[in-house]
């Protein structure tokens, strides 16, 4: 009788030891997951600044804004202009605020995903009058 106990002891602790180690399969899947996923959002993040930046620095130095925009694949949308990508998009808006001295150009390059902002970048220039 004696072994018989012991027997279903060992099968008990044997249970728990099975069940313990599939909780922490279980939580350690959940980590890898989630890290995967944030490693994928990072990479996305980076290529779109990138993008984006590069976007802003043309349009700081482009006397047309519009029409380098057109170039780099933008469609206007209302006043904004947007260039869709596989993962993100991005959002180019232009302002001219007209003045006495000149004008100052105002433009804004947004990455948008999932209805998520993830940057803006302000791209500003004052242009003097012509004379």
């Amino acid at each position: 009788m004696r072994s018989g106990s012991h027997s279903n002891a060992l099968l008990v602790e044997l249970l728990i030891v099975v069940i313990f180690f599939m909780i922490a399969s279980t939580v350690l899947l959940e980590v890898f997951t989630a890290s995967r996923n944030q490693t994928h959002r990072a990479g996305i993040i980076t290529e779109s600044l990138a993008e984006a930046q590069n976007v802003a620095d043309q349009l700081f130095a482009a006397e047309n804004a519009e029409s380098l925009l057109t170039e780099l694949g933008f469609v206007q949308q209302d006043e904004n202009w947007l260039l869709e990508g596989e993962y993100y998009n991005l959002e180019a808006s232009i302002r001219n605020e007209a003045g006495e001295a000149g004008v100052m150009r105002r433009q804004e390059v947004r990455a948008v995903t999932g209805g998520e902002t993830l940057f803006t970048l302000p791209c500003s220039r004052w242009q003097e009058a012509a004379e």
